[in-house]
C-alpha cells in the first residue's frame, strides 16, 4: 500500500494520497498539484480518481486542474446538489477500487448536507483500515454545524451527531482516522496537534462526544461561529472552478514607485520584532505561521498585494505566494526588492509600531485610552483585564474598526502577540494610534 498525507502549512490542510499496485486516489487536492504529481511519478503510479469530501469553504480545491492533468476522474457528493459544474456524484455506500483497495463512500452529513467521508478497506478483509473525515470528525474537535444559517443549526448539528456516532464509530474502534484539516484551521475551534487518530481515541477522548445523548450533545455544540469573509469566495470558487494556477511561481520584483501608482497593499512577512523595528508606511504584518488564516480576513481577496520579507529570501516569497493563492488572491504583483532599503534611499524614515511590556501597562497612569481585545469571545475570562475594553475579534476587524476612536491610543490584546500584531499594523495603517500589549495574555495572566 502506498499512502501519503500532505500538509498545507499556513492553512492547517491535510490532502492525502492512498494506492496500491499501479493506481493512486487523491483525497481534497489543494489548489497548486505539483506535490500529487511528484509524488506519483515518483512511485511510477497513476493518479486513477479524485474524492472530494465536501464544498470546501477555506481554500481552494485543485480537483479541476488535477484531473485535467492525469485523466482522473472526480467524484463529488450526490446527496446535495450546490451547483457544481465537474465531477462525478457518488452516493453512500458506493465502492471504487484503487488496486486491490477498495473506497467507500460514507455519507456523514453535518458540517454540510453532502458531506462524505471515505473508508478504506485492505483486499479480502471486512473491517476499515482507515476513513478519510473532512470536516466531519478532526482530532480532539468536530466539523462546525453553523453554515445553514441559526435557524437550520440543530438541525445540522444533529445530523453530525448522526454521522460521528452512526455511520463513523460502527466502523470500528481500531479504524484511523484522517482529517482534512488540523491545528488552527478557521473549520474547528480546538482540534489537537496530531497527524492522524483512531476513532476508538477520539470515542474516548474527543471532549466534544462525552455526552450522554444527542440532545446533550446539540445543546452543547449547537452555536453560530464567525465565519472569515473570503469563505464565501471559496465556495464560489470551489462549485464553478477557479482559474488553474500551474506550478510556476510568478513574482516580479517591484519598486516603491509601483507600489504608489498601482494601490498595492503591502504584506510584510517578516518576524514581529523586525516589523516593530521599522517598516513602510502602511504595511501589514503577517505571520507566514498564520498567514492563511487571518490575510483572508482583513483583505478582500481581490486586493493587489506585493511581499516583503527579509533578504529578498526566494524560499519565503515562494511560501507567501502560495499561502495567497490557496486562498484566493489572485492579484499577487511580486515582491518588493529590499523594500526597507528602498524606502530609506528616499530619504524617509521607517515607522515604527510601539509596544508596551505587561507591566507597563498595568501600570498606565492615563485613564483615556482603549484596550481592544481582539480574541474571540469564548477567550476572555472574567480574570482578565476590563477597564475601557472592547472586544473585536480579529477576523471582525476590517468591518468594525470604525466603532473604535482616532483620538485614544489604542492597546490592542491577544492570546500571545500575533495577532495583536497584525491587529495594529490593520489600525496603523488607518490612521489609528495601535500599540501592542508584547506578550499578550500569556504574559499579563502571570501578573494578575
Amino acid at each position: 500500500m502506498f499512502f501519503k498525507q500532505i500538509e498545507s502549512e499556513g492553512l492547517a490542510h491535510y490532502s492525502y494520497m492512498i494506492g496500491e499496485g499501479k493506481e493512486v486516489a487523491v483525497i481534497d487536492p489543494r489548489r497548486d498539484i505539483g506535490v500529487y504529481l511528484e509524488e506519483a511519478r515518483r512511485e511510477g503510479m497513476q493518479i486513477k480518481c479524485i474524492f472530494e469530501t465536501h464544498r470546501n469553504e477555506d481554500y481552494i480545491i485543485g480537483s479541476r486542474e488535477l484531473a485535467e492533468r492525469t485523466g482522473a476522474a472526480i467524484y463529488i457528493s450526490g446527496h446535495e446538489d450546490v451547483g457544481h459544474v465537474y465531477g462525478e456524484k457518488i452516493f453512500d455506500g458506493d465502492k471504487f477500487n484503487v488496486g486491490s483497495l477498495t473506497i467507500q463512500g460514507v455519507h456523514t452529513p453535518g458540517h454540510t448536507l453532502g458531506h462524505m467521508s471515505y473508508a478504506v478497506y485492505e483486499e479480502n478483509r471486512e473491517k476499515a483500515y482507515m476513513v478519510f473525515t473532512g470536516d466531519c470528525l478532526f482530532m480532539g474537535d468536530l466539523g462546525r454545524t453553523d453554515f445553514y444559517g441559526e435557524e437550520n443549526l440543530e438541525k445540522m448539528t444533529g445530523l453530525l451527531y448522526d454521522s460521528v456516532f452512526e455511520k463513523l464509530m460502527p466502523l470500528g474502534d481500531e479504524v484511523l482516522v484522517f482529517p482534512a484539516h488540523g491545528a488552527g484551521s478557521a473549520c474547528g475551534e480546538s482540534m489537537e496537534e496530531r497527524p492522524y487518530s483512531m476513532l476508538g481515541y477520539e470515542k474516548a477522548y474527543n471532549s466534544e462526544l462525552q455526552v450522554d445523548s444527542k440532545e446533550e450533545f446539540i445543546k452543547n455544540f449547537a452555536r453560530m461561529r464567525i465565519k472569515p469573509r473570503y469563505f464565501e469566495k471559496m465556495e464560489e470558487a470551489n462549485v464553478k472552478g477557479a482559474e488553474f494556477v500551474g506550478e510556476e511561481v510568478r513574482l516580479e520584483p517591484l519598486y516603491l514607485e509601483d507600489i504608489k501608482s498601482q494601490g498595492i497593499t503591502i504584506i510584510d512577512g517578516r518576524t514581529k520584532e523586525a516589523f516593530f523595528g521599522g517598516h513602510i508606511p502602511d504595511a501589514l504584518f503577517f505571520s507566514p505561521d498564520n498567514f492563511s488564516t487571518y490575510i483572508g480576513t482583513l483583505l478582500d481577496t481581490d486586493t493587489p498585494i506585493a511581499f516583503l520579507v527579509e533578504g529578498n529570501e526566494s524560499e519565503e516569497l515562494e511560501r507567501l505566494y502560495w499561502y495567497a493563492r490557496r486562498i484566493g488572491f489572485e492579484n499577487v504583483k511580486g515582491y518588493i526588492a529590499d523594500g526597507n532599503l528602498q524606502w530609506e534611499s528616499m530619504e524617509k524614515d521607517l515607522e515604527r509600531l510601539p509596544t508596551v511590556t505587561a507591566k507597563e501597562f498595568l501600570n498606565l497612569e492615563q485613564e483615556d485610552y482603549i484596550l481592544l481585545d481582539i480574541r474571540k469571545p469564548e477567550e476572555i475570562s472574567s480574570k482578565d483585564p476590563s477597564d475601557n475594553r472592547i472586544n473585536i475579534p480579529l477576523q471582525l476587524l476590517y468591518n468594525e474598526y470604525g466603532k473604535l476612536s482616532k483620538d485614544q491610543p489604542i492597546y490592542v490584546l491577544c492570546g500571545a502577540g500575533y495577532r495583536s500584531a497584525i491587529g495594529a499594523s490593520y489600525l496603523k495603517s488607518k490612521g489609528y494610534d495601535a500599540r501592542v500589549i508584547a506578550g499578550g495574555m500569556m504574559t499579563l495572566s502571570s501578573l494578575l
